[in-house]
């Protein structure tokens, strides 16, 4: 039921490092946790579960679910996300939260990759709730069966793998039914709060009706080659037509050639990468963008926090400094970011940085970042400091880290 293709992956991604788990304790991620000890052995891999502390019983079902690992001599742990008074409790945040535990310990322990147990029926679900929404064919292309973890930067340099999305669930659990092995029922399941729950009453109402949900599944398989090679091609054209300098980009008008849905799937993550932003723009956005560029008429435009002006050889990205220093229309300044001491940070989405003595923060003064601590200021040269665009850019296509230059 693993997919050996995403399993040989997984393993070359994870350079003979551990392997994290995420174990929530139901069907599918017990049934991943099995099958990956059975293919395995136990010693590479971690279990990790989160404990979202948001109902009663949530302590007792994450021990049980980490005494699964243990059985089979997986090493486990179970970590506790701890809620602001005010914060939002939502499944997005939760979900976010949930993503965010698994990265930190993943860095703590040197792993590379993150297994979760998506199956095709999840795959069928996701892209059900995407055509609901209007997705584009991209959107409906589903879930990667290996991506880079999409959360930046706590997933910076991290994998997720999913090799189980081949996989029903029914088969996974009639599996460890076979092995004699329990699972958790998670009430979430139940609850139509949640679009997935919505989605997945809504096929089997078709299926019901005579209509294969695993028709969708196919449709994503069949999407999925095409998104490949579209982000093949977008990180060819980036490697070849972008430079990066500390927090610039620039693209050579000479070297930017190729079809406008690859042109326009690398224009929307360089932008992203050097304004800071959390996602790429809307397709219309870029696309527009993307035709206005090449013609005399152009004097520039700001996009995804980043403004793009004319060059003699092509156009430079830069972040757009109001976002940072605020504006006369009231527009907030980025608020000062802490820095804690002998711990690498990402400021902006786009610098790393490190210093050795407490109390400092990194400022936006006069549009650049500057380490702060009371009326002390300092360059930032003295936080060891990394430009992230060119990873950022990879992170967004899901290329391989060595796909941009930086110079």
């Amino acid at each position: 039921m693993l997919d050996r293709l995403t399993i040989e992956r997984t393993l070359a991604a994870s350079g003979n490092r551990p392997i994290v788990i995420a174990l929530s304790g139901g069907g599918d991620s017990t049934a991943l946790l099995h099958l990956l000890a059975e293919a395995m052995g136990a010693n590479g891999l971690h279990a990790v579960v989160v404990d979202h502390a948001l109902r009663e019983g949530s302590p007792a079902d994450a021990a049980r679910a980490a005494s699964f690992a243990k059985a089979l001599s997986v090493s486990a742990e179970i970590v506790k996300l701890q809620w602001d008074a005010h914060a939002n409790r939502g499944h997005q945040a939760a979900r976010s939260m949930r993503y965010a535990a698994l990265c930190k310990v993943a860095r703590e322990i040197g792993a590379r990759v993150i297994v979760t147990g998506h199956t095709r029926d999840d795959q069928a679900e996701t892209v059900l709730i995407r055509a609901e929404r209007g997705s584009g064919w991209r959107g409906l292309a589903g879930m990667k069966a290996i991506t880079p973890m999409p959360f930046w930067p706590e997933g910076r340099g991290l994998w997720l793998a999913r090799p189980l999305l081949g996989a029903r669930r029914e088969a996974l659990r009639a599996h460890l039914l076979e092995q004699g092995a329990d699972w958790i029922e998670d009430p979430a399941n139940a609850n139509d709060a949640f679009a997935r729950v919505r989605a997945r009453r809504t096929l089997s109402e078709l299926a019901d009706a005579g209509f294969d949900p695993m028709r969708l599944a196919a449709l994503a398989e069949r999407l999925a080659p095409r998104v490949a090679a579209l982000v093949a091609d977008a990180v060819a054209l980036v490697s070849v037509a972008a430079v990066f300098d500390t927090d610039t980009t620039v693209i050579e008008r000479a070297a930017w050639r190729s079809s406008e849905a690859v042109r326009q799937r690398a224009l929307a993550a360089l932008l992203a990468a050097a304004g800071g932003a959390e996602r790429l723009a809307a397709d219309e956005q870029v696309a527009a963008l993307d035709a206005q560029m090449p013609t005399p008429e152009f004097r520039g435009a700001t996009l995804s926090g980043a403004v793009v002006s004319t060059t003699k050889t092509g156009w430079r990205l830069t972040r757009d400094r109001g976002a940072l220093a605020g504006r006369a229309d009231g527009a907030p300044p980025l608020p000062p970011f802490p820095l804690v001491a002998n711990i690498e940070a990402v400021w902006d989405r786009r610098l790393a940085l490190r210093t050795d003595e407490p109390g400092w923060s990194v400022a936006a003064e006069h549009g650049a970042p500057t380490l702060a601590r009371g009326v002390e200021r300092r360059a930032i040269t003295a936080a060891a400091p990394q430009w992230l665009l060119a990873d950022r850019v990879t992170h967004l296509l899901g290329g391989p880290a060595h796909s941009a230059r930086q110079d």
